[in-house]
C-alpha cells in the first residue's frame, strides 16, 4: 500500500490540474439616455476618460466593508471594455441626448467645449450583506483653453444578486444616473460637487 501512495497522490494532483476552474464571465454595459429636443449649441468634444489603479483595467473590482481600505479584484468577473471606456461612451451618449453636436475621442473635431473626465470609483461595495455598484468621476469643461466648470458626479445602485447580468445592470444604472446628473447640469449651466 505504501508503494501506491505516491501514485495516488500524483493521480489526485493530475485530476485537480485537469479540472477546470470557474468559468469567466464578461459583462457588458450599454448605457441609454432619454433624448430631449437637442440644443444646437454649444458643441462638445469628449476626451478619453482617464483612470488609474485597478479601475483602469477590465477586471471587476470590489471593496468589502470589513476592509474598506482594500480594493480587490474578482478572479472570474471581467468587463467587456475598461470602465473608463464605458464612461467615455456614456458621456458622449448622454450629451447627445440633449445637444446636437457631440463627438467622442474617435472623431476629435473642433468644438465649443471639451469635456475632460477622470474616473475615480467603479467598484462594488459590500456592507452588512448588501452590495451596491458605485461610480464616481470628476469632470471639467474647457473652452478656449480655460476651465469653465469642474464638478464631481457619482451614483450607486443596489446589486440584488451575484449573477454577472445583475451586477452589470446595477453598474449600468449607476453610470446612467451619474452621467444624467452631469448632462442636466450642463443644460442648466450649473456645476455639482457631489459628496461620494
Amino acid at each position: 500500500m505504501t508503494r501506491l501512495a505516491p501514485f495516488l497522490l500524483l493521480a489526485l494532483a493530475g485530476c485537480a490540474a485537469l479540472k477546470g476552474g470557474d468559468a469567466s464571465v464578461t459583462m457588458r454595459l450599454s448605457p441609454r439616455f432619454t433624448a430631449a429636443a437637442p440644443a444646437a449649441t454649444p458643441s462638445f468634444a469628449v476626451a478619453p476618460v482617464q483612470a488609474h489603479g485597478l479601475i483602469a483595467g477590465q477586471r471587476y473590482a470590489y471593496v468589502d466593508a470589513a476592509a474598506p481600505g482594500e480594493i480587490r479584484q474578482a478572479a472570474t468577473y471581467f468587463w467587456e471594455d475598461a470602465p473608463a471606456d464605458s464612461l467615455t461612451r456614456a458621456l458622449v451618449a448622454g450629451l447627445r441626448s440633449r445637444f446636437a453636436s457631440v463627438t467622442g475621442p474617435g472623431l476629435p473635431l473642433a468644438a465649443d467645449r471639451r469635456v475632460v473626465a477622470a474616473l475615480d470609483r467603479f467598484e462594488e461595495v459590500s456592507d452588512a450583506g448588501a452590495a451596491r455598484a458605485v461610480v464616481a468621476f470628476d469632470v471639467t469643461q474647457v473652452t478656449q483653453g480655460s476651465a469653465i466648470g469642474a464638478g464631481r458626479y457619482c451614483a450607486s445602485a443596489p446589486i440584488a444578486a451575484a449573477a454577472g447580468t445583475v451586477r452589470a445592470a446595477a453598474f449600468q444604472q449607476a453610470i446612467e444616473q451619474a452621467v444624467a446628473a452631469f448632462v442636466q447640469d450642463v443644460a442648466a449651466g450649473t456645476v455639482s460637487a457631489a459628496a461620494c
